[in-house]
């Protein structure tokens, strides 16, 4: 006895500890089934189970496995019929009230996963485990849409054979304020085919009804099928309800389409393994007819208005017209223009295709079409379409004429005013390829064009004759498109602050790809410069490069770049030579541009300020890169300038670096640096400069100065010598100007003579005894040394501490004389002397009696 007691205390203490160990398993692949599916909360109450039902007072489900989707489900009173015996059947579910509230994840992967249509077994098995019988009594959806979440409210019921899917019914209805909308299908086997019917009633009224035959072997349904609509009195009401769901809001009728009727038929072979391939599965036929006498919103399209019949074969996705007759109004919906520019957008669109007389084959569907746009921007489209109705499909435009006008567009940084078109064009399109040629006179016009504040275009025009358009597609998707040809563009005036103002002129050849567009040809102006450029943009990666070139310029004809340039200094005159260069200009996407360029001049000629300037030779090289301007000046040869006395040749050698928005501050390095002035020679050693520094001070040498020259070119009258002169200057630059702070002149051995032989100083040496020997030595005066400290001052006063010792031969004996003359001199009021006489130019003669008067 006692033994058996043990017996059964053991069983029933390894009973539980086997129930304890299947409900602690059963709760640990709960939580994990939980974490998989994303379940966070499940809760059932009021569990109540018989031999034939279960009973649920109430559900809550809520799903949650992504950050932003989330499903919550609640049923209450849910009861659910049990058939007797095995397997497993349902007989019934009914629920008094199911609420769904659902936010679905933001969907960022494009691959589509493989959408087939279930097979017989697979009907079969889904009606085995779907109640026979089901009914709803209360479905409330909170979904979003287009206003943010909507709510509707509803009773769905279904009713199908069993173990076999057909027949099979579903009612679905919805209540919106006191309007019902109910859709009811009826799906059912004959003769080897699904036969699926359905029917749309609103308020009661059947407004709508399809149906459809399915017949289906290993790889492919052929679906055929009818739909007609004569007539919707509930319009109003309906598009009230429709505006909560889309992007837009729907018209106020003013009076019900009673009349509307929609009819479409087709017979399509559907790929029943690949039903997200779409239209691209389809082959057979199709046809519609629909009259719309008052707009009517279509979703993803607008509202639609008008009369439409078409008939059209199916091949692959290719949908082929082969009847075509349209008259149709559309405002187009939000989404459907919304990569245009607004004020690209139209309002409005009218549509008319009519049949014109057959073409030159059965296989060929003229059409003559007429499209019409309002809005900002009124466009009109006319012209015939000859389609080709059998393979190979394609599209030939004939006689084509697109116009368009916009009084003013506005783009981040260009204004345009007054753009209208004109295109006359011809072509053919294919699934392959399309090939678009523009006829004579296709043009586009602005009457102006303001880009920032600086750049301002008047009356331009673009001709566009001639210009050919080729694009290549595969998977209807583009792959290359090109656009070449000749183009001209004209502008009647051009306005930009380093121009100035005129007329400019561009011809040459166009052509652009997906990847570049790149412009060859001559650009011209008004002041008859002529530059051959050629424009290379990277669309890809926002990269331009422009190459120009400046042909030679013989300037005895005229100073193009003068008259073009506004910058170009008024005081400066070119009038002979010949100038000629060429640049390259490189614009990143990002980023400071880089400039590269040349300049040759030869034997350039003409008046800068009240300098007269001939044989100028120059050859220059620029570089920007990142604002720093690199100027290389491998020759610069002037060989004669006459400010009011003749000097010259000045040759120059060096190079300039400096920031481009202070180019005042950058630093000027030289190896040559020199003037033959007077018979002498002038020159800096090699060295730099820092601009930048508020002074600058360079050493300047004078070997060989010829004293006869110096004294022709001084206007004194009676003054001559012989000797030649050597010094040493020191040369300060400043803000205030030009200065010499520290210099001496000194005449070689042996010396020279003087003479100051004029009737003034015989005068004033008789009439002052204290002069008469100054006067008498200075006759003939033979000196032995001749030396000068200099000392000029940035107002242009010159001073010389003059010492000269000698004699006269015809004086005393020729006893030696010492001579401390101290000399005081106005350079720029001496210059100005020499300016008005016949020296210099009757030009710098006028201007310098100008700046007097």
């Amino acid at each position: 006895m006692a033994k058996r007691r043990k017996v059964l205390i053991l069983a029933l203490a390894g009973l539980a500890l086997l129930v304890l160990g299947i409900g602690v398993y059963g709760g640990l692949r709960w939580q994990q089934l939980k974490r998989e599916f994303g379940i966070v909360t499940f809760d059932v109450s009021g569990v109540r189970l018989t031999a034939d039902h279960l009973e649920v007072r109430q559900l809550v489900l809520v799903r949650h496995p992504a950050d932003d989707e989330r499903l919550a489900v609640t049923a209450d009173t849910l009861r659910l019929g049990i058939e007797s015996g095995w397997p497993l059947r349902l007989r019934s579910l009914d629920i008094d009230r199911l609420d769904v509230q659902w936010q679905p994840a933001t969907v960022t992967d494009d691959s589509v996963e493989p959408l087939a249509l279930p097979d017989r077994q697979q009907l079969e098995r889904w009606a085995a485990w779907v109640p026979r019988n089901g009914h709803i009594a209360s479905l409330v959806l909170a979904l979003p849409c287009a206003s943010g979440i909507c709510r509707e409210q509803g009773e769905i019921s279904w009713q199908h054979a069993g173990q076999e899917p057909l027949p099979a019914t579903l009612n679905l209805q919805f209540t919106h304020h006191s309007h019902r909308l109910a859709a009811a299908l009826n799906a059912y086997d004959q003769n080897d085919e699904a036969h699926v019917d359905l029917q749309l009633l609103l308020d009661g009224e059947q407004r709508l009804s399809m149906q459809n035959q399915l017949t289906s072997d290993e790889h492919t349904t052929f679906w055929r099928g009818a739909l007609a609509m004569s007539e919707l009195p509930e319009a109003p009401w309906l598009l009230e309800w429709l505006g909560d769901w889309l992007d837009y809001e729907p018209p106020t009728l003013p009076e019900l389409p009673e009349q509307m009727r929609v009819g479409a038929g087709w017979a399509l072979h559907v790929d029943s393994s690949d039903l997200a391939g779409g239209w691209d599965t389809l082959d057979g036929e199709f046809r519609l007819s629909a009259n719309l006498p008052a707009p009517w919103p279509v979703v993803g399209i607008g509202q639609l208005q008008g009369q439409l019949d078409v008939t059209a074969k199916v091949d692959r996705g290719a949908w082929i017209p082969t009847e075509l007759i349209t008259d149709l109004q559309l405002r187009p919906a939000a989404t459907l223009l919304s990569e245009l520019p607004a004020q690209l957008r139209p309002d409005a669109v009218t549509l008319k295709i009519t049949p014109t007389a057959n073409g030159q084959s059965v296989s060929q569907l003229p059409l003559q079409v007429h499209l019409a746009a309002s809005g900002p921007t009124p466009l009109t489209l006319d012209g015939r379409l000859i389609l080709e109705t059998s393979a190979p499909y394609a599209l030939s435009l004939e006689q084509i004429g697109l116009r368009l006008q916009n009084p003013e567009l506005s783009f981040p940084g260009t204004n345009l005013k007054g753009l209208a078109a004109d295109l006359r064009l011809h072509g053919r399109a294919s699934a392959e390829a399309a090939t678009i040629r523009l006829d004579k006179d296709s043009w586009i016009t602005l009457a102006r064009l303001s880009s920032g504040t600086d750049l301002l275009a008047n009356t331009l025009r673009l001709d566009l004759s001639g210009l050919g358009i080729e694009a290549n597609f595969a998977d209807r998707q583009l792959q290359g498109l090109q656009v070449n040809g000749q183009a001209a563009v004209t502008i009647a005036e051009l306005r930009h602050s380093a121009l100035r103002p005129q007329g400019w002129r561009w011809s040459g050849k166009l052509d652009t790809g997906r990847e570049r567009i790149v412009l060859d040809g001559p650009l011209q102006n008004d002041a008859g410069l002529t530059l051959p450029l050629k424009l290379d943009h990277n669309w890809s990666s926002g990269t331009t490069r422009l190459s120009a070139s400046l042909p030679e310029v013989f300037l005895r004809a005229g100073n193009p770049v003068s008259a073009t340039l506004a910058d170009w200094p008024k005081l400066l005159e070119l009038s002979t030579g010949r100038l000629q260069g060429q640049g390259q200009l490189a614009l990143p996407a990002n980023g400071a541009p880089e400039v590269t360029a040349t300049l040759s001049a030869k034997g350039l000629g003409g008046i800068y300020d009240r300098t007269e300037l001939s044989g100028l030779d120059a050859n220059l090289s620029a570089t920007l890169r990142k604002n720093q301007l690199h100027l290389e000046i491998a020759e610069l040869t002037l060989r004669q300038a006459n400010p009011g006395f003749t000097f010259g040749p000045l040759l120059f050698n060096g190079h300039y670096t400096g920031d481009i928005d202070r180019l005042d501050q950058g630093r000027l390095s030289w190896e040559t640096a020199e003037v033959r002035l007077l018979g002498g020679r002038l020159w800096l050693d090699p060295g730099d400069a820092d601009l930048a520094a508020s002074t600058q001070r360079l050493n300047a040498h004078l070997r060989g100065l010829q004293l006869p020259l110096l004294l022709e070119a001084y206007p004194t009258e009676g003054l001559s010598g012989t000797g030649v002169i050597d010094g040493e200057l020191q040369v300060q630059r400043s803000a205030a100007g030009i200065s010499i702070e520290q210099g001496s002149l000194k005449a070689r051995e042996p010396g020279g003579a003087l003479q100051f032989r004029s009737a003034k100083i015989q005068a004033l040496g008789q009439a002052n005894p204290a002069m008469r020997l100054v006067t008498e030595a200075l006759d003939d005066f033979h000196y032995d040394l001749l030396a000068s400290d200099v000392h000029y001052a940035a107002d242009g006063k010159l001073d010389l501490g003059l010492r000269l010792q000698g004699r006269n031969p015809a004086l005393e004996g020729g006893r030696p004389i010492n001579f401390s003359i101290n000399l005081e001199e106005n350079i720029p009021a001496l210059l100005t002397s020499l300016q008005l006489s016949d020296r210099v130019s009757e030009t710098i003669q006028r201007r310098v009696q100008e700046r007097l008067r």
